[in-house]
Parts: C-alpha cells; sequence; structure tokens
C-alpha cells in the first residue's frame, strides 16, 4: 500500500524474486514491496491448470498495481506487452473452466492495463482477444466479448491489430443464434463496434472477393431482427438498433430488400419491384417492441433506423408493407407519449413523413391517429424554425385533405388557431419560420376554407381576420423581400373573401368581421403595393392576384360595402393607375383585368348598365388614354364597335369626373366631346341604351363646360347647340344616374333648358315627397335634395323661381299631389339652408302660397302649406319684409279667415297649430318695425279676442285641475300655443301701437271695465294660471307677467300716473309673485323675482303702493333664507345659484325703498355681514353681491373692516377678470336655424324663440363680467368718496 507524505518509505532495491527470475521483471510499488512480472505472467499462463484462488488473487495483485503510479512507471517503460499474453491466456482458461467471476476478473484487468499502458499492450490484447473470439462457440466467452467490446470502444484503431477481421466478423455473426441475451448483447455491441471502425466485410471489398456478402448481410440481418424481436432487455435492444443503424447507413442491407438483387441496377426496377417480404415482415415485428420500450435511448435509435431504411433505394418497396405491419400505428404511439421529447419528435415526425408519402396506405392510419399530431403542431408552431415544422404541418395538412370527415370541429377549430399564431408572431417581426413553413400554412387555412364544416367553425372567422391581414402584411411589406411568397399569401385572402361571402344569411352576417377585415387589407396593404408597381415594375402574377380579389369584392361583396370600396378605389386615382399598369404590362390578360375592375367600379357608382358597356366593348377598348380620346372624336355611324367603345369611353370619362381625374386635359376632353356631339349627333346613339347613354352625356358635357367656364375654355357653339335639341326632342333623365354638383349647375345656370328642367324637378319632387329616404341618401348620390338646396343657396341658379313657377302651376291646375311635392321640397331646402327663405319671398312664394287658401284643397294641403309659410317666417331676414307687406296682409288676412272659420280649440287637427304659429311669428316680426299692418290684423281682431278670452277663462276655472292639462293634453296644447300668442302680442303692442295702449288696463278684472279690444291677458288671470298651470304654462305666463309689468312701470314713470287698481289687486299679485320665487323651475323663480322687483320698484309712486309693500311678509323669508345661503359652509366651492341672484336683487330693492324695513335691519347686522364677508371668495362674487353692498354701504350698513374686507376682495376678482378675460370670452356661435317638420315642431321651435328673447334681455358671460367689473369700479368710488368725506369731517 502505499503511504502518506514523509512517512512513504524509499523503494527498495531492486533485486530477483524468490523465483530466480530477472531483477528487472521486479517492479515496486509505493508500499515499499515489489511484484515480480514473470511470476505474475507464468502463473496466469498456467491459469487453466493452477488453482482459480491463486490465480484470482494474482489478478486483483495486478489490478492494485496498475493503480500504483510506482508500478505503472517502470511497468509502461520497460515492460508494456509483458502481461497481455498471459491475460489473455487467462482469459481463455476463465472461459473454458466456465469461471464467470475468474472470467469478469480478468476482463476488467485487461481493459485497466489497455488503458493504464497504452497501445502497446492495448494492440496486443485486441489481437490475442479478437484470435480467441474468431471461431468456435461463443457460449463461454460472455466476459471475453466484453473486453473485446471495452477494448474496441477505448483503444485508438483498434481494428489495425485484429487479425483476420473477417472470421471474427463470421463467427461473430454466427453466434447470433446462441440463446442468452447477454452474449447477444456483446455480441452486437462487438459487431456495431466493428461497424464504427469500417471492419466490417463491406468495409474491404477487395480483399474479399470470395466472400459472398450478400449472404452475410442477409444473415446478420436476420440474426440481428430476430435478436431484437426476441429481447426485453433494452441494452440488447440498443446494442441492437445501433448495429442496424451503422450498417443501414453503409448502405449494406439495401440489396437485402430485393428477392431478385439483379434487379436494383436493371432499367426494369419500377415500382414493382418484388421484395423479400419476410425480412421486411421480420423487420416491421422487430421495430414494435423497440419503439415501445421505455428507454427513450432505444426509442430514438429504433425511429431512425426506421427512417435510413425507408430512406435507402429500396423504401418504395419497403414503405407499403411496413404501413400494413402497423407500423406506423406504434409510431403515432411513441409520439402520443414523447411528451413532446424533441429528439422523439423529430424522429417520429421524419418516419411519418416518409410514411405518408403512401397516400393511399396512409392516410388511413393518419385519420385515426389525427389527434395525435394536433399536440404536436402546437408544439413545433411555437419554436422558431423547428427541424420538423413543415413536415408536421404537411401531415396535418394531409389529414385535413383526406380527412375532413373524421376532424371535429374542435380540432379543426384547434388547428386554425395554431396556423394563425405561425404567422401572427411572424407577423410581430419573429423570423420563425421558413418560406416552405409559410406556404404550407397558408394552403392549410385555404383547406380549412374549403371544409364543407367550414361555416359551423364558431371562431375560424377570427382567426382568419389574424392570419390572412398577418400574411398579407408579411408579404407586401418593404421591410422584406417576400414576392415569392406573395401567391400564397393572396390565395388565402382571395379564399377568405370567397368563404365570407358564401353561405345563408346568418352566416354571411356572422362573418361579416371578416369581410370588413379583408376590405381593410385591400385598402392598407394592397391598394399602396399597386401604387409602387408602378413605379418598382413589380410582377405581373401578384398584380393579377390582387385585381382578382378587387373584382370580387366590388361584384359579390354587399352593396354597401362594395360601394364604399368603389369609391375608395375611385378615390385613390384608380383609373390613372389602371391605364399604368396595362402600359407597364402590355397583355391583353393584364387588360381585360383592369377593365373588368373598371367597368365593376362604375356598376357601383353609376349602374350595372352603364358598367356592361365597358365590359361589352373591352376587347377593342385601346390601353392607351390618348387613343381613347382619339377614338371618341370619330363618326360611329356605320360602326357598332366603335360606337360601343365611345359609350364605354364616355362612361370611363364621366365617372373620372367625379373624383378629380382626368384622362387627357379639360381642354382635349372638351374638344373629344363636342367632336363626338357634331358627329354622331344625327343617330345618336347607336344601339345603344338611347336614354341612359344621353342622359351620361348631357351630365358629362354639362360638367366639362362647367369646368371650361371656370378656366374660360372656348366652346362650340355648334355642339351645343345640337346637344340642346337633343334634349328637348329624345327621352333622357335628369335623376337617372349620378350627376356632379359642378355639372347640375351649369344646367340649371342656362335659360334655354327651363322647359325641360322644370319637367324633371317636377320629377325630383315627386320621387322626394314619395320616398325621401332614397333621394337624401348619400349612397346613390343621384340628384338629392343636398344637391338641389345648395344650388339654391349658392343663388346662382334659376332652381327656386323654377320652384314658386311650378307651385304656382300646380295650384292653378288643382294637382294636390304635386303641390304637396314641391311644397315639400321646398320645406326641405328651408330646413337645410334657412336663408334660402329670402330667395322664395323675392320669387313671389307669398302670392303662390296666398292662393291655396282661395283655393278648395284638403287639410293635408294647407296644412303642408301653412308649414312651409311658418318656417319661411321663421328664417326669412327682416328687411325681405320691407317690400312684401301688402302680400303679407292679404296671407295674413286669408290665415285669419281660415282661422275663425274652421278653429274649435278641442278639435286635434295639426292646421290651426301651425296657423298659431304663423301668427306668432308675424307678431314677433312686428317687433322689429316689419310687417306692422298684418300685425295689426292679428292683434285688433275680435274673433282671435274672443276665443283667447273663452280659453283663458276655461283655464282659469278648472283652478288646481289645471296642473293635469300639459302640453300632451289637447286643451293644454292649445293653452300654451295661445299664451305664446299672447306673449308674441305683448312685444307687438309695444313697437305698433306704443301711443295707443294703456297698460294699466291689464292690471283691471274684466268686470271692473270693458272687455280689452286688443289681444292680451290680464295680470290676475295670468297669476291664477302661474299658480295652477303645468311648467311650460307657469314659466310662459311668468314671462307674459313680468313684461307688462315692465310696459306698466315704464308706462307710469312716463306719465307720472297713478296706479288704478286696487290695493288687494296688488297685494295678490304679490303673493303669487313671493310664493313662487321658490319655485322649482329656475326660469320661472327667476320670472317672479323679477316681477317682484318691479313691484317694489313702484313704492315710490304713492302711498298705496307703500302700504301694501310695507305689509308684505314673504319678503323678511326670502332674505332670511339668502342669509343663511351666503354665510353656510362650501359657499367658496361654487357660485352663486339663481335664487340666491334674486334675493340679491330683492335685498337692494327694500334698501332703496324710501323706509327700509325694521326686520331688514336688524337681519344684516354686523355679525351677519362679518360672517358673509368671510365666507365669499373670487370665484363666486357676482354683479348683483357687489351691487348690494354698494347699497349697505351708502347705508351705513358696513364698518371699516367690513369695507376693507370686500375692498381686498374685489381687487382679486378684478384682476382675475382681467388676467382670465382674454380666454373666457364666449365666441359668438353661429348655430343653423331649425325648422318645423310638423305641429309638434311649431310648438317647440315657439317656446325656444320665448326662451332666446328672455335669454337675450339676460347678461351674457361677457357681459355679465363687464357688468361685475362696472359694479367693482362703482364700489371703489364709492368707498373713496366715502373715506373723502370721513378725511373731511
Amino acid at each position: 500500500m502505499e503511504s502518506d507524505g514523509e512517512d512513504t518509505p524509499p523503494p527498495a532495491a531492486a533485486r530477483a524474486c524468490g523465483a530466480g527470475h530477472r531483477a528487472s521483471h521486479s517492479l515496486p510499488t509505493s508500499a515499499g514491496g515489489r511484484v515480480c512480472l514473470s511470476c505474475a505472467a507464468a502463473l496466469l499462463s498456467s491459469a487453466a491448470s493452477a488453482p482459480s484462488h491463486h490465480v484470482s488473487h494474482a489478478l486483483a495483485a495486478l489490478s492494485l498495481a496498475l493503480a500504483d503510479p510506482a508500478f505503472l512507471a517502470p511497468l509502461r517503460a520497460a515492460h508494456p506487452r509483458l502481461l497481455a499474453a498471459p491475460l489473455a491466456e487467462a482469459l481463455a482458461a476463465a472461459a473454458a473452466r466456465r469461471d464467470a467471476a475468474l472470467a469478469a476478473q480478468a476482463s476488467d484487468l485487461a481493459a485497466d492495463l489497455a488503458a493504464a499502458v497504452g497501445a502497446p499492450a492495448a494492440s496486443d490484447l485486441v489481437a490475442r482477444v479478437a484470435r480467441a473470439l474468431s471461431s468456435g462457440s461463443l457460449v463461454k466467452h460472455l466476459h471475453t466479448l466484453h473486453c473485446l467490446g471495452i477494448l474496441l470502444n477505448s483503444t485508438k484503431d483498434a481494428a489495425a491489430y485484429i487479425g483476420d477481421k473477417q472470421s471474427l466478423y463470421l463467427n461473430l455473426v454466427n453466434n447470433l443464434r446462441l440463446p442468452s441475451d447477454e452474449i447477444r448483447g456483446e455480441i452486437l455491441f462487438v459487431l456495431y463496434k466493428l461497424s464504427l471502425l469500417n471492419a466490417t466485410p463491406w468495409d474491404d471489398i477487395c480483399d474479399n472477393d470470395n466472400v459472398d456478402l450478400s449472404a452475410i448481410g442477409r444473415s446478420l440481418l436476420q440474426f440481428s431482427l430476430e435478436v431484437l424481436l426476441k429481447t426485453q432487455n433494452d441494452d440488447v435492444r440498443l446494442n441492437c438498433v445501433a448495429l442496424l443503424l451503422t450498417l443501414a447507413k453503409k448502405g449494406a442491407f439495401d440489396i437485402l430488400l430485393l428477392s431478385d438483387p439483379s434487379l436494383i441496377n436493371s432499367a426494369e426496377a419500377e415500382d414493382n419491384v418484388p421484395l423479400n417480404d419476410s425480412l421486411i415482415i421480420l423487420f416491421a415485428d422487430a421495430v414494435k417492441g423497440s419503439l415501445l420500450s421505455t428507454n427513450i435511448e432505444v426509442q430514438t435509435g429504433t425511429l431512425e433506423l426506421i427512417f435510413h431504411f425507408l430512406s435507402s433505394d429500396a423504401n418504395i418497396f419497403v414503405l407499403k408493407t411496413l404501413i400494413d405491419q402497423n407500423v406506423a400505428d406504434y409510431v403515432f404511439e411513441v409520439l402520443r407519449l414523447s411528451g413532446n421529447n424533441d429528439p422523439l419528435v423529430i424522429s417520429s415526425i421524419q418516419v411519418l413523413s416518409i410514411l405518408a408519402n403512401s397516400e393511399e396506405r396512409f392516410k388511413e392510419k393518419l385519420a385515426i391517429a389525427v389527434s395525435t399530431l394536433l399536440p404536436v403542431l402546437h408544439y413545433v408552431s411555437e419554436i422558431p424554425f423547428h427541424p420538423v415544422q413543415s413536415q408536421v404541418l404537411r401531415l396535418v395538412c394531409i389529414s385535413i385533405v383526406n380527412c375532413s370527415g373524421i376532424l371535429s370541429l374542435s380540432q379543426e377549430e384547434q388547428i386554425a388557431c395554431t396556423l394563425s399564431a405561425i404567422l401572427r408572431r411572424h407577423g410581430n417581426g419573429e423570423l420563425g419560420m421558413s418560406s416552405e413553413t409559410f406556404a404550407l400554412v397558408c394552403s392549410m387555412l385555404v383547406d380549412i376554407l374549403k371544409l364543407p364544416s367550414a361555416d359551423d367553425i364558431q371562431k375560424l372567422p377570427s382567426f382568419i381576420v389574424e392570419a390572412s391581414k398577418h400574411a398579407i402584411s408579411l408579404t407586401f411589406s418593404h421591410e422584406y423581400d417576400c414576392l415569392f411568397l406573395t401567391p400564397h399569401s393572396l390565395l388565402l385572402l382571395k379564399e377568405a373573401l370567397i368563404f365570407c361571402l358564401e353561405g345563408n344569411k346568418d352566416q354571411i352576417l356572422r362573418k361579416k368581421v371578416l369581410e370588413d377585415s379583408i376590405i381593410e387589407t385591400c385598402e392598407t396593404y394592397l391598394l399602396p403595393w399597386l401604387e409602387s408597381a408602378i413605379v418598382d415594375g413589380n410582377d405581373e402574377e401578384t398584380l393579377s392576384g390582387i385585381l382578382q380579389i378587387f373584382q370580387i369584392i366590388l361584384s359579390r361583396a354587399s352593396d354597401n360595402k362594395s360601394f364604399k370600396f368603389a369609391e375608395m378605389l375611385a378615390s385613390s386615382s384608380w383609373f390613372s393607375l389602371s391605364f399604368g399598369f396595362m402600359g407597364l404590362f402590355p397583355t391583353d390578360h393584364v387588360k381585360s383585368a383592369v377593365y373588368l375592375v373598371i367597368s365593376s367600379i362604375v356598376d357601383k357608382v353609376l349602374g350595372i348598365s352603364y358598367g356592361e358597356t365597358i365590359r361589352d366593348a373591352c376587347i377593342y377598348l385601346p390601353p392607351d388614354p390618348a387613343e381613347l380620346m382619339y377614338l371618341l372624336g370619330q363618326c360611329s355611324s356605320e360602326d357598332f364597335n366603335l360606337a360601343s367603345c365611345q359609350c364605354a369611353i364616355l362612361v370611363i370619362l364621366y365617372v373620372c369626373s367625379f373624383y378629380n381625374e382626368r384622362l387627357a386635359a379639360d381642354n382635349q376632353i372638351l374638344a373629344s366631346v363636342e367632336q363626338y356631339i357634331l358627329l354622331n349627333g344625327a343617330k345618336f346613339p347607336h344601339e345603344i341604351p338611347g336614354s341612359l347613354m344621353l342622359t351620361l352625356l348631357v351630365h358629362l358635357y354639362a360638367f366639362v363646360r362647367g369646368i371650361s367656364f371656370r378656366f374660360g375654355i372656348p366652346h362650340s357653339p355648334e355642339a351645343e347647340k345640337t346637344l340642346f335639341h337633343a334634349m328637348a326632342h329624345k327621352e333622357w333623365d335628369l335623376l337617372l344616374i349620378r350627376v356632379h354638383l359642378i355639372a347640375l349647375k351649369w344646367l340649371f345656370q342656362n335659360e334655354e333648358l327651363m322647359e325641360p328642367l322644370s319637367f324633371h324637378l317636377l320629377n325630383f319632387c315627386k320621387i322626394f315627397c314619395e320616398d325621401r329616404i332614397v333621394t337624401l341618401s348619400s349612397s346613390t348620390q343621384l340628384v338629392d335634395i343636398q344637391m338641389i338646396a345648395e344650388l339654391v343657396y349658392s343663388g346662382e341658379t334659376c332652381i327656386s323661381s323654377l320652384l314658386v313657377s311650378l307651385l304656382s302651376q300646380m295650384i292653378k291646375e288643382s294637382a294636390e299631389d304635386e303641390v304637396l311635392s314641391v311644397v315639400n321640397v321646398i320645406t326641405e331646402i328651408l330646413v337645410t339652408f334657412p336663408c334660402t327663405s329670402d330667395q322664395f319671398m323675392s320669387c313671389g312664394i307669398v302670392d303662390a302660397l296666398g292662393s291655396i287658401y282661395l283655393s278648395l284643397c284638403s287639410s293635408r294641403i294647407k296644412s303642408v302649406c301653412s308649414l312651409l309659410i311658418f318656417n319661411i317666417l321663421h328664417s326669412a331676414s327682416a328687411m325681405t319684409f320691407t317690400c312684401d307687406d301688402d302680400a303679407w296682409l292679404a296671407l295674413t288676412m286669408k290665415l285669419l279667415d281660415c282661422f275663425n272659420s274652421s278653429l274649435a280649440y278641442t278639435s286635434n287637427e295639426q292646421e290651426w297649430k301651425i296657423l298659431i304659429g304663423i301668427l306668432c311669428l308675424i307678431l314677433n316680426h312686428s317687433a322689429n318695425k316689419v310687417l306692422i299692418e298684418p300685425a295689426k290684423a292679428i292683434i285688433l281682431n275680435n274673433c282671435l279676442v274672443l276665443l283667447m278670452d273663452g280659453i283663458v277663462q276655461e283655464a282659469c276655472a278648472k283652478g288646481p285641475s289645471l296642473f293635469q292639462h300639459n302640453q300632451e293634453t289637447t286643451f293644454g296644447e292649445l293653452l300654451i300655443l295661445m299664451l305664446l300668442l299672447i306673449f308674441f302680442s305683448l312685444r307687438s303692442l309695444q313697437a305698433i301701437l306704443e301711443a295707443s295702449i294703456d297698460w294699466q288696463e291689464f292690471l283691471q278684472y274684466s268686470d271692473d271695465t270693458e272687455s280689452s279690444s286688443v289681444l292680451g291677458i290680464p295680470c290676475h288671470d295670468l297669476c291664477r294660471l302661474m299658480h295652477f298651470g303645468p311648467s311650460p304654462v307657469k314659466l310662459i305666463a311668468s314671462q307674459c307677467l313680468l313684461e307688462l309689468l315692465n310696459r306698466i312701470s315704464d308706462q307710469r314713470s312716463c306719465l307720472n300716473a297713478e296706479l288704478r287698481c286696487s290695493a288687494k289687486y296688488l297685494k295678490s299679485i304679490i303673493a303669487v309673485t313671493e310664493g313662487m320665487v321658490f319655485d322649482q323651475d329656475s326660469r320661472v323663480a327667476e320670472n317672479c323675482g323679477a316681477c317682484l322687483t318691479v313691484i317694489l320698484g313702484w313704492e315710490r309712486f304713492g302711498s298705496r303702493e307703500k302700504a301694501v309693500i310695507r305689509e308684505s311678509k314673504w319678503s323678511r323669508l326670502i332674505l332670511e333664507e339668502f342669509a343663511v345661503a351666503l354665510t353656510a359652509p362650501g359657499l367658496t366651492s361654487k357660485s352663486f345659484s339663481n335664487q340666491q341672484k334674486i334675493a340679491a336683487n330683492i335685498a337692494l330693492s327694500l334698501l332703496q325703498l324710501s323706509q327700509v324695513p325694521d326686520w331688514l335691519t336688524s337681519l344684516f347686522s354686523d355679525s351677519l355681514i362679518s360672517g358673509i364677508v368671510a365666507n365669499l371668495s373670487a370665484r363666486n362674487v357676482t354683479a348683483e353681491i357687489v351691487t348690494l353692498f354698494s347699497e349697505l354701504m351708502a347705508k351705513n350698513y358696513l364698518n371699516q373692516e367690513h369695507i376693507a374686507g370686500l375692498h381686498n376682495l374685489f381687487q382679486v376678482c378684478r384682476r382675475q377678470a382681467y388676467e382670465g378675460g382674454g380666454g373666457s370670452k364666449a365666441q359668438p356661435s353661429e348655430q343653423k336655424a331649425a325648422a318645423a317638420r310638423c305641429a309638434d315642431d311649431v310648438r317647440a321651435l315657439l317656446f325656444g324663440m320665448m326662451l332666446e328673447q328672455r335669454a337675450c334681455s339676460r347678461a351674457t358671460v361677457e357681459m355679465e363680467q363687464q357688468r361685475l367689473l362696472r359694479e367693482i369700479d362703482s364700489f371703489f368710488f364709492q368707498e373713496s368718496s366715502l373715506r373723502e368725506q370721513n378725511s373731511v369731517k
């Protein structure tokens, strides 16, 4: 034994052993002993006769010594070969004696010796052990085989030391028939190592001319397969598979798979070459057990073996047999249980891919095992550039095509989801697939779309949306050169489009998102690519594919979507692009495709009849725009084909005009069109649908003339005359096709065309009256009401006069339907552009409408005409009425006659509601000093006054039940309208009867004086209506009361007149207004507060007013609530409410009384004012509060502390107003005036007008701010004056 450190004794001097062997053979050990090599060799050589334990002891001693550096160094230097031969003999002797332990010990020592000493010992051992195994039965040589295997595995160029390789190889093959698994496993390992070392008969053919390689190979293959078939030992399987795989790679077994080897290289070798069926079947049975092994190495090796067998020259012969022997089923099972082990997945898929070459037999297996492939597909799809990604896709693709009935909907959906995810990852910038994978993914998605069950896959449209978008974005992106992939992505997009357009209504609706996505993809990617194709000169195949997709959208998509798509293309300079395509690719195929798309666009823009003209003439149309212009200027009276081409050219030119495209210069287009008219006008159109093409020619000529007029381009009067003659004598229809506004404007500017145009305009009115939705639809873009309204608004056409003329003519002819149509059109124009009322009035529409009420027209006609009158009054400017006062007076009298003769307020007719609205608007205009006489006729109309009085008295008699009569009831609606009439009459009275009206008449009971001869309501009746009426009645009545009180106050101030009403009367008005200061409707409360303020201002006129005001108790309650609100926490976070503003005004009025109430003095105590000042902030200071404090300061309610605090506060307010004034100014909004379409609209508009006039009497935001600044300045001035007075004192 070797000792540690310095205690190790020095080696003893060499001396001979006891047997007298040479001293040099005695090698030292680290423990101080010696080993005699000669003695050991002698003992090992005589192992056959020596006692086993002696030999075993010697082997053990040598094993220990080999591990000792002291022994190993001299052995390696002086005696490297000395122990090899004896050790080989000892191994042979142990084998012969069947001493397994001794053989194992010798085998291990041989391996150790070869490893420790190196090539000299190893070569000798290899040679001797191989010689021992080259003949005879190897049944006893388990450990000898094991030893040779180790030596071959560890020794470099070990095969070179084997003397007779052929004998060794043949003997090893023959002994494969031995029944022992252990021996066969060792033999197989040795054969495997020999194969790796190129020591097989197939590696040295030249030296083995007399050897039957076929026989050796057949035996080896058969014996090996039998071993593989019978064994259950994974080590044996592993060795066997390794051997067969190595030899398969050498092609050693290819020739053995044929029954007639001579056919391999013969010209007769076809798919029908006979197989050596027994070997193939044996191979199939043998690999099954290994495929089911739990050892992954065995499974992987077996799969590789199958793969190389199938990849050999004989694979076409082996393939079908292996499938028939169910090898594919075993491979699928391996794949199913693989747990996504990558080597297993790769090997399994490689085998299945080759088996798939036999489609007829393999698809049956695939149908059963397709569920196994789906998890694998998901696995490989998530790994970029996975080695078998494309192969898995191909297998799944086969299953989709051949096993569509086997796949469930969920499986099909799962496949689509995975394929979409692959493209999504690639589309996001991950280069995770090859071009082959991309092509397969697109192809598989196309196959899924073609499945009979595709419509039943719920999520398929969403997957296709994602997949198609990413596929197109990848192939048409400028970042990658993927033009070779574009056919695949375009095919996917095309099939997806066909898929979403097929099926029943519900299915198509469910696929709407997919259709929208495809159209969006075309707009986002394909159209820009086409635009770049003109510059880059890309391939024709891609262009044709894109045009085909566009054609499908235009021809098969829903009307709305196809129209929008056509509009999008046409708006993208499509016609210029199209002729660029035909110039870039001058082929008939491209020309046909381009003109087909153009014709489909025309179908959507103009109609199918016009697109058909392009399709009919497609083969004759040239690809050059200059040639088109030339053809258009030719005479086609005798040439139908030329006439067809000219019609198509006219259609193309006309459609281009809508999208600001020009195929030639404007003057050239005009010249060609005029030349066409001059040469073909006599027989135009030649065998073409006349009205269609003449209509188009009229519109095209009008458009070109409208453009040429702008730029001063000369025209041909003769051509114009020829066309005008055709328009007057031939059939055409202005409303037939889409028309450009420029063309329509030019037509209605020509007086020569008034007669035919009036006919078409009347037709338009009829169509509009029948179906407003169609004519107002922007999708058709025919002559619609918007165009007509814009032309009337421009004031540059005669449409307004034509409409008025038509109205007068139809009224004279008593054509009620036509009258209704024309009136509806005029009304719609007024709704669109209210300012056009002035034009219609200047054309005499008032006289025309006045004749309605003299004729025996139906109530429906009268209602419609009355509504038109109302809208004219509502939107016309005041200046327009100055010239038509007589006409309006006559009309007003007719309306009053109708009103007095037909109105029963209990009826529910629409006509009387509109009539009241008209009277209201006439009165409203009279306030601006126009329509004075018509307004007088209304105000002084006795019947109307009596009717008004009756309605008001009935309303007042209802008492509290009046609240139930809102605008939804007949009586409530009538009452509201009549109150509105009263409101406008009060404003009108001031303007037209200012000198003769006594406003205090409205402050008396009706039984105290004679009934009023003018239209109006006494104050006490207004108070009753305010108290009992519903919310709208309260608001209008309070507004009327405020109007009356202001007029009375102004008149008393002017005339210094005494109050003629009783104190009781005045108290009742005060009581009602005070009680409604707290009304929920802030507008009513504000009106009542203003009324109360006006009455408080009357205190200066006389003692009666003073006594009444002094007795009021509600004012105290109002101001106490006001004081609480001003001192409440949180005031600084919000501005004053309307009620607080009202209370501030009331407080101001009370402070300005000649005798301030005592309770008011006690209310505004120092503590209250201090609390208010402390609670105020710059954000909630208003002009009312500043005015109130100014008055309090003037009345000495404020001390110096209050004044100083308010001074600082108002300084902050003023600074903020100046700093933020520029941004806070409200810009005047120019809103389009509303118009009435029914009686309910009339009431709503009148109500809105009343509110607008009420708002106009109040300050705007900007005015309010200016008023606040003025009040602050006034406060400072007053403060300064007070300070000066105090200093003088």
